[in-house]
C-alpha cells in the first residue's frame, strides 16, 4: 500500500511540474483572464441589469475555458507519455499502470483546480471592484463548476486509455454536451414514450450511462439568487466522487490490457 502511494505521489509531481511547465496552459489561461475582463466590462456597461449579466458572463465564459483545459489536460496526459515512448521506460520499472493512471489524474486535477481558483479570484476581484456582493452563493456556483471539471477530466482520461488525442478531445466533448442536457433528454424520451416511439428506450439508456453535468450546473442560482444548502453541495460531492471513481476504473480496466508493442 505504501508503495503505491509512493508511486502515485512521484507520478503526480513529475506530471504537475511538467504541467506548470506547459505554455500552451498559460496562453488559454491569459486567454480566459482576458475574456472575463472583457466580460466584466460588457457587464457594467449594460442597463439596470449590471451584477446579474456580469455573474452570467464572467461564470460562463470561465467555465467554458476551464472545461476546454480539462480536455486538453486529460488527453495529452497519457498521450504525451505514448508518443514520446517514454511509457516503455516507466512501464519497464516495477511501478503499476494503476499508480500510473492515477498519479497522471491527480497532477491534472490539481493543475485544473489552481486555475479554478485563479478564475474565481480574478472574478471576485472584479466583483469587488466594481461594488458587487461576493458570497457563499458565488462559491457554492464555482464549486459545482469544480465538480464538473473533475468529471470532465476524468471522461478525457477514460477515452485516451484507448484512443488518440483527436478522438479522445471529441468524444469527450460530446459527452460534456450530452450530461449537460440532460434535463432536454429525459423531456425529448417522455414525448417519445407518450408517442410510443423506440427512440425513448435509447434516450433512457443514454441517461442512465452520462454523467448528469447539468445538476452540478448552479449557475441559475446564481442569477436569481437562490440559496444553495449544504446538503446539496455534500450529495454533489458524493456524485462526482462516484462517477470519477467509475470512469478511472474503466481507463484501468482498459489502460491495463492495451499493448503498447
Amino acid at each position: 500500500m505504501m508503495r503505491t502511494l509512493r508511486q502515485i505521489s512521484a507520478f503526480s509531481l513529475n506530471t504537475l511540474l511538467e504541467g506548470l511547465r506547459n505554455k500552451v496552459l498559460y496562453a488559454v489561461l491569459l486567454a480566459a483572464l482576458g475574456a472575463l475582463g472583457a466580460a466584466s466590462a460588457f457587464g457594467a456597461l449594460s442597463l439596470h441589469q449590471e451584477e446579474r449579466l456580469f455573474n452570467n458572463l464572467v461564470f460562463v465564459i470561465g467555465h467554458l475555458f476551464l472545461v476546454a483545459l480539462a480536455i486538453y489536460q486529460g488527453v495529452n496526459a497519457l498521450w504525451r507519455e505514448i508518443d514520446s515512448k517514454t511509457i516503455f521506460t516507466v512501464l519497464s520499472k516495477p511501478v503499476t499502470r494503476g499508480a500510473f493512471l492515477v498519479g497522471k489524474y491527480a497532477a491534472s486535477a490539481a493543475i485544473l483546480t489552481l486555475c479554478w481558483a485563479l478564475m474565481f479570484g480574478a472574478k471576485a476581484l472584479a466583483a469587488l471592484a466594481l461594488g458587487y456582493d461576493v458570497g457563499a452563493l458565488h462559491l457554492a456556483t464555482y464549486l459545482g463548476s469544480w465538480m464538473q471539471l473533475m468529471i470532465v477530466l476524468a471522461t478525457a482520461f477514460f477515452f485516451s486509455a484507448f484512443s488518440g488525442p483527436l478522438l479522445s478531445a471529441l468524444f469527450t466533448f460530446g459527452l460534456f454536451v450530452l450530461g449537460s442536457l440532460t434535463p432536454q433528454l429525459a423531456d425529448a424520451a417522455r414525448q417519445f414514450s407518450q408517442e410510443g416511439n423506440p427512440v425513448h428506450l435509447i434516450l433512457q439508456a443514454a441517461l442512465l450511462v452520462i454523467p448528469d453535468l447539468e445538476k452540478l450546473n448552479l449557475s441559475y442560482e446564481l442569477a436569481n439568487a437562490m440559496a444553495v444548502g449544504s446538503t446539496y453541495l455534500l450529495q454533489a460531492l458524493l456524485y462526482t466522487g462516484v462517477c470519477v471513481t467509475l470512469l478511472l476504473s474503466l481507463a484501468y480496466l482498459i489502460f491495463s490490457r492495451r499493448d503498447f508493442a
